[in-house]
């Protein structure tokens, strides 16, 4: 089994698989909060089965929501719209601050995944928790180093390198969904366990009519927002604000790693 060292030396398992709280006002929250049970109950329902995209009417038909990547948009998306269009985005903040999910500062989290049970979750790329993560920290990528297998991929590749030259020489140059996220989270965890999640940059939930009203989309507030909508249960979702930026630099908490 291999080891995973922190950088004060001391040494944790490694994975064995792969690579302040915002609240609306009551009311809002209760309208939002009946349209986000009624969107978790149509995305989990399976009395009925799916239709194949390569299959007439599948365009427009209740299987295809403008888009056939793995996760959950939320109802009222723009068509053709990617997850981090600021449109999404917008909805995405709608039903996290109706599902009341809280959003904490590092030092909070510390303490709660010390003490009270909660587990914190890194849903950065695996080569990146490899070389560095909250301590205790489990892995379930959100998103994952893009496999070059295709000449769109690879175009991609090339543009991300043009545009960001400090990527060459790194594990991988742009990442892609990761269709394993659930599957991930589940390996780790039973369904519904208490779970931080976090990523690099933390981002903020923000709320409309509180400061902050447009909030900051993050990879952790994505995979906040996929698991609220699959019915992990929102009491049981927290935010790490700051991300593992604020949790190395500025309150110099204890970082994993594991050695390749």
């Amino acid at each position: 089994m291999a080891a995973a060292v922190t950088t004060r030396t001391t040494w944790v398992p490694a994975r064995l698989a792969r690579p302040t709280a915002i609240r609306a006002s009551r009311h809002r929250a209760s309208i939002s909060s009946r349209r986000v049970r009624a969107q978790i109950a149509r995305a989990s329902k399976n009395d009925e089965p799916d239709l194949d995209p390569e299959e007439p009417g599948f365009f427009g038909s209740d299987d295809w929501d403008g888009n056939e990547g793995p996760f959950i948009r939320p109802e009222g998306s723009p068509f053709f719209a990617s997850y981090t269009d600021p449109t999404v985005w917008k909805l995405m903040q709608e039903n996290l601050v109706a599902g009341e999910v809280e959003q904490i500062l590092p030092a909070k989290a510390k303490l709660m995944a010390e003490n009270d049970g909660w587990t914190l979750i890194d849903v950065r790329p695996y080569p990146d928790y490899c070389e560095a993560h909250a301590w205790g920290a489990k892995s379930a990528q959100l998103y994952v180093p893009m496999e070059v297998d295709s000449l769109a991929k690879g175009a991609k590749a090339v543009a991300s390198v043009l545009l960001f030259p400090e990527r060459l020489g790194k594990k991988y140059v742009n990442v892609e969904c990761n269709e394993d996220f659930l599957d991930e989270m589940q390996e780790e965890l039973e369904w519904g366990a208490k779970v931080i999640l976090y990523c690099a940059t933390g981002g903020v939930i923000g709320d409309p009519e509180l400061n902050y009203a447009d909030g900051q989309q993050s990879a952790s507030l994505i995979a906040a927002h996929e698991l609220a909508m699959r019915g992990w249960g929102t009491d049981n979702i927290k935010h790490m604000a700051g991300g593992l930026g604020m949790w190395d630099a500025i309150e110099g908490f204890d970082l994993g790693a594991v050695p390749e």
